[in-house]
């Protein structure tokens, strides 16, 4: 791939399949604008919205990788993304478990907005350095939105860079569920352009996260959402409404 342009790719992005707050539509639409080479749709515990997606976004000339943003056993609950998969997960395993069922799937497994506090659904350090003791990963996010401290940043890199042969490629990934407001806040440069592209380079570890532009929401609408993920969301789960 020597010479390729590098791609820009936000591969962590939700819609109203889970707690997001934009249609498939919308978030094609927002990623086009943003001027993104790739995104993945990686809803909680759902692939519902993910063949929609992956369709507008061929017609709008945009790559589109389907995952799904798992959450594991209670009452850790740690969430980690599975990429390049064509049905869901199912939810509430063993991390080390879901990792498993993800590559058996043959997607990658990439753990998001870790050393946050656990009530974020983030891997601790400790869990962390457990879990790579029998598991490999394909990715972590190193640059991400949501709220972490300074030092546990400095933690977290420290981390990587003696243990990234366990943990994969660094990415950089926005969490979005906002489309326009925030996606493309955080991303990852690849070698390519295409969804094939990314997985190599993931593979290859050549990825590099990297920060996107400023977004803000709305106070109304980050209300609606966090209703939409605290209440509604768990809700759904109970019901077994997720597929």
């Amino acid at each position: 791939m020597s010479g390729a342009r590098r791609g820009l790719a936000d591969p962590h992005c939700h819609t109203t399949a889970s707690d997001g707050m934009v249609s498939s539509a919308e978030l094609v639409r927002a990623a086009r604008r943003a001027g993104l080479d790739l995104i993945a749709v990686t809803d909680h515990d759902t692939m519902a919205n993910a063949r929609e997606v992956r369709a507008r976004g061929e017609e709008e000339g945009l790559a589109v990788v389907m995952g799904e943003e798992v959450t594991t056993r209670w009452p850790a609950q740690t969430h980690v993304v599975g990429w390049f998969l064509e049905r869901p997960v199912p939810s509430g395993r063993p991390l080390a478990d879901t990792i498993d069922a993800i590559h058996d799937e043959g997607g990658l497994a990439v753990l998001p907005h870790p050393f946050m506090p656990t009530y974020f659904a983030s891997c601790q350090p400790r869990m962390l350095e457990a879990l790579i003791r029998t598991r490999a990963l394909d990715g972590i996010e190193l640059l991400h939105t949501s709220p972490i401290t300074p030092g546990r940043l400095r933690d977290l890199r420290a981390f990587y860079e003696a243990h990234q042969s366990r943990l994969g490629a660094a990415i950089g990934a926005s969490d979005s569920h906002f489309g326009e407001h925030d996606l493309g806040r955080a991303l990852t440069a690849f070698e390519g352009t295409t969804a094939e592209d990314f997985r190599r380079s993931v593979l290859a570890g050549t990825t590099r996260p990297q920060p996107g532009r400023r977004g803000s929401i709305p106070l109304p609408l980050l209300a609606r959402q966090q209703w939409r993920s605290l209440v509604d969301l768990p809700l759904r789960r109970l019901r077994g409404d997720l597929a």
